[in-house]
């Protein structure tokens, strides 16, 4: 499946133009999501969502944005190429962290007071009762964080309030294995060749690092105060950590498992992802209501875009609509 999801792809690639990259900022305090033009640095949009935006998945194959709201316990569903808004999921639950399988057939969704990962198939999601269709898997306490295998076959969910990291088959959609890790796991994020997973640990004030083909910590590397997000580089040679409570990004040389520069940041950093097409850091700033952008050469702070109240963008924020047809 995953080999044909692949393929499928590339010949969407060969059909469609690719637009420059975007940042899609989900702000909790405001209601919206702001997309930046990475290239111009410049807020082409401003989406309505549900009430308090948190967590991001980008859908590449459908051009749809998901975007969990936890006080409206919904799902808003967006067009990356309108940036309009196209459905909305209505739950039971306050969902926060949100991403897709490999093949973006499957749209996870963290349940995070009641302990489950909610499982939703891609191609009902626009349907009236969509969020009352769903299959569901036991998990650790306040699931946060998920991320996919770089092969697809697993899923792993950072179990804040259990202090590990639980691994799903995403075939049978079993539990297969819990990791423990530091005080209160939160953002996670793979290294460029899939094989380290990076994992935050927010109260520990620290990064685990897992070896995904044993399941088992490897490092635990010291960083900022109060760490909430994590992001490689393309090639998985660097990770950035965003410090909520020290206002800047700890920057880990991952052969040397050490931090090997600070970089001061708006208040209160939260989500972070890398824009590979410039070669910079985005990080979401919760206090000052900004997107800051970092040269990931020169581990500086070269701008920063306005965006709206309380900018959190949990989740893989940057995407690349397909925006036509090259024929």
């Amino acid at each position: 499946m995953y080999k044909l999801a692949l393929s499928t792809f590339f010949v969407l690639l060969s059909c469609h133009v690719q637009a420059e990259p975007f940042a899609y900022i989900t702000n909790q305090g405001a209601d919206t999501v702001t997309v930046v033009d990475l290239a111009t640095q410049k807020v082409t949009a401003t989406i309505p969502t549900g009430k308090a935006p948190v967590g991001v998945a980008i859908d590449h194959f459908q051009n749809h944005l998901y975007v969990t709201n936890v006080e409206s316990r919904s799902i808003t569903i967006i067009d990356i190429v309108t940036n309009k808004a196209i459905g909305e999921i209505k739950l039971s639950i306050a969902p926060v962290g949100v991403t897709l399988s490999k093949d973006a057939s499957k749209l996870f969704v963290a349940d995070w007071f009641q302990d489950h990962i909610f499982v939703f198939d891609t191609s009902k999601v626009l349907e009236v009762d969509a969020g009352k269709h769903y299959q569901e898997v036991s998990m650790g306490k306040a699931p946060a964080g998920m991320v996919v295998s770089r092969e697809g076959a697993s899923l792993y969910v950072a179990n804040r309030d259990s202090n590990e990291v639980g691994v799903i088959d995403i075939r049978t959609l079993k539990v297969v294995n819990k990791i423990a890790v530091g005080k209160h796991p939160f953002g996670m994020a793979l290294g460029g060749d899939g094989r380290n997973l990076f994992v935050v640990n927010v109260e520990s004030n620290s990064v685990s690092i897992i070896d995904t083909r044993s399941d088992k910590v490897t490092a635990t590397i010291k960083v900022g105060e109060h760490p909430y997000c994590v992001v490689t580089n393309t090639d998985g040679t660097r990770a950035y950590v965003t410090n909520t409570g020290a206002d800047s990004v700890s920057v880990i040389d991952t052969k040397l498992q050490k931090v090997i520069e600070t970089i001061p940041t708006g208040g209160f950093p939260e989500g972070i992802d890398f824009d590979a097409k410039n070669n910079r850091v985005i990080v979401a700033s919760w206090m000052d209501d900004e997107i800051n952008v970092i040269d990931a050469k020169t581990l500086k702070k070269i701008g920063s875009v306005a965006t709206a109240s309380k900018s959190r963008a949990f989740g893989q924020f940057i995407g690349n609509p397909m925006i036509g047809n090259s024929k």
